[in-house]
């Protein structure tokens, strides 16, 4: 169905929206066979689609609503919406790697505008250019101001404000492990304050947003600065009380941000967590002097992050502790869960997502951001997290959950199927424990685990019984149905969830084996397990650095896959040394193998990330 629009009709705004989404769907101007007619409603928060006839009447309060219009109608569907938040966006982590090009951003921007957002940042850390500072973003595919100007053009035409997100104080490691940043290292992550040179240097870093996009808003991050004046700072100067090295800090990088006419936006935890002995954020009952709370900046607008809680009331709670900080109103983020993931987490997300959205209405919260971390080597294929972000679109429009519409404008406005994405998201394993507490089983750490050592199957006595059984009825199943579609690129890559699944399935058969083998020294299943089991999987894993390369390859800039190559070409390395070990204890020149008869008597869980696995 082509969609056919007079633009006599429709305002300017609206014009280039569709447009620009006619890159790639099927919009046409016409003044002909007209079948969607686009009108601006008096209430900004009102979308409604209706059809009479053959024709589509889209009829949107702000700019930014139309083209969600657009995909209702591209969907075969009619809505009546009405939103609570004039801030609808999205985070996307760029800082492990993957910095993901111009090209697939601007297909993210389309897709975005379509699903109803109207803000997005790209979290970059170091992953830009500045004059003069060669290290900075070395090797890490940094943008340049071209680039960056680039997609902020592209966002506005489709309405969508585009802001800045970076660090100030904290999470700066990439940067400080350069020599070149002795002068301004406090601590491994943290920036040294005080220190002249570290100014000149922050100011460098927020002058090139404040030049690269039109928005007047920025993101400092300074989250998570636990160390802050733990390191140099303390050497040369002794212990000074954390709060006030943090505001004294802020207010000089405020200052910055003044001259430049940007609004500020930090996240809220540090505040939190310096007015509690445990450095927890979500501490209701956290006395923050009065004196703290006075220094921070009016013109700071605060953001509370919360990517776990699955009750209201945490999130109602914070949002209010929050706003109370400087009286200004928060910023809510909450995730859509694509970090330590191979594929987004749809049951982690969907269950902290209702309770965060329900909290923000009851407290008039009317900005909110759905961050995509990419913690632990950013290998999850982000374009899963469509799926997500249509659903979460829907929710926070609607007042009732209805997964079915949800579905279709996924299905209309990416061009494939929400279950089979779905299907791939059940590669992270869920159950309820014996306390009804949640239970995952990422397929991170059963991929890391090492071949000899065995520290996640270790861990599974302590999990349900039977739990490599139903992992490996899992993950069959996952390929089984996802079979027929591996070629399905359209949102997240299907072929890279089999391939994982593949090698999972084969990890654990063969682990099990190799466990019964050894124990009763079966040397014809040892010798089969080294001559047939361990060749089929190094095979399979280069299926998966294959299917790996090629999500990395549409997506991401070169910089940063050497991260999961190396992680993988290693793993088939250490299958090869488990057959060498195998081959020498079969043949006597061995007699055992020290890692298969350690014993661990208690066990305290399966480890999360690759570093505390492999």
């Amino acid at each position: 169905m082509i969609l056919n629009w007079n633009p006599k009709n429709t305002e300017h705004n609206v014009r280039e929206v569709l447009h620009t989404l006619a890159e790639e769907y099927p919009l046409q101007e016409s003044a002909q066979n007209v079948n969607l007619i686009l009108e601006k409603a008096d209430d900004p928060a009102v979308l409604r689609v209706t059809r009479r006839d053959d024709c589509w009447f889209v009829s949107y309060g702000r700019d930014s609503l139309a083209a969600r219009g657009v995909a209702y109608a591209l969907s075969g569907q009619e809505c009546d919406e009405k939103t609570s938040f004039k801030t609808f966006g999205i985070l996307f982590d760029c800082t492990r790697g993957n910095v993901i090009t111009v090209t697939h951003f601007k297909h993210w921007l389309r897709r975005l505008a379509l699903m109803g957002y109207n803000m997005a940042m790209l979290y970059t850390k170091d992953a830009y250019q500045l004059p003069d500072e060669p290290y900075f973003g070395y090797m890490r595919g940094a943008y340049s101001i071209e680039e960056i100007k680039e997609l902020d053009a592209y966002a506005k035409r489709l309405r969508i404000e585009m802001i800045g997100s970076i660090q100030a104080l904290g999470h700066l490691e990439p940067i400080l492990r350069w020599k070149a940043y002795n002068a301004v290292r406090d601590t491994s992550s943290a920036i040294l304050v005080d220190e002249p040179q570290s100014y000149e240097l922050l100011e460098k870093m927020i002058k090139f947003w404040s030049e690269a996009l039109t928005s007047r808003r920025i993101h400092l991050g300074m989250d998570e600065c636990h160390d802050l004046g733990r390191g140099r700072f303390m050497n040369e100067h002794g212990y000074e009380n954390q709060f006030e090295l943090y505001n004294r800090h802020l207010g000089r990088v405020c200052k910055i941000c003044d001259k430049m006419h940007l609004k500020p936006i930090i996240w809220s935890d540090m505040y939190f967590r310096y007015a509690n002995s445990q450095q927890s954020y979500y501490e209701t009952k956290a006395v923050i002097p009065e004196a703290v709370k006075k220094a921070i900046p009016k013109t700071i607008q605060l953001s509370y992050w919360d990517y776990y809680h699955r009750t209201e009331n945490i999130y109602e709670d914070m949002l209010k502790l929050t706003g109370e900080l400087n009286g200004t109103r928060p910023i809510m983020a909450s995730g859509v869960w694509t970090w330590s993931r191979f594929w987004t987490d749809y049951e982690m997300t969907y269950g902290t997502v209702r309770p965060c959205i329900r909290a923000c209405r009851k407290t008039g919260t009317d900005e909110i951001i759905f961050t995509l971390w990419g913690d632990d080597g950013g290998y999850c294929d982000f374009d899963s997290a469509f799926a997500a972000l249509a659903w979460t679109a829907d929710f926070a429009a609607n007042q009732t959950e209805n997964e079915d519409r949800a579905a279709k404008l996924f299905e209309a406005v990416c061009g494939t199927s929400y279950r089979l994405q779905m299907i791939c998201g059940s590669l992270c394993y869920t159950y309820n424990g014996s306390q009804d507490e949640i239970v995952k089983i990422l397929p991170g750490p059963l991929l890391w685990d090492d071949p000899l050592m065995g520290i996640v199957w270790r861990e599974f006595p302590g999990y349900k019984p039977q739990l490599a059984e139903t992992l490996l009825t899992g993950f069959k199943k996952i390929m089984e149905l996802i079979e027929p579609h591996r070629e399905d690129t359209a949102a997240g890559h299907l072929n890279y969830a089999w391939n994982l699944a593949n090698v999972l399935v084969l990890k654990l058969e063969l682990r099990k084996m190799l466990e019964h083998a050894y124990a009763k020294h079966d040397f014809n299943t040892l010798e089969t397990i080294s001559e047939r089991y361990i060749p089929d999987l190094i095979d399979a894993i280069d299926g998966l650095l294959d299917a790996f390369r090629r999500q990395w390859k549409r997506s991401f800039k070169s910089f940063g896959m050497e991260l999961m190559q190396i992680r993988l070409g290693g793993l088939s390395e250490r299958y090869r040394e488990l057959s060498r070990v195998i081959d020498e204890f079969i043949h006597g020149e061995t007699d055992s193998i020290p890692e298969l008869e350690v014993d661990l008597p208690t066990r305290k869980g399966i480890p999360g990330t690759y570093h505390e696995t492999a």
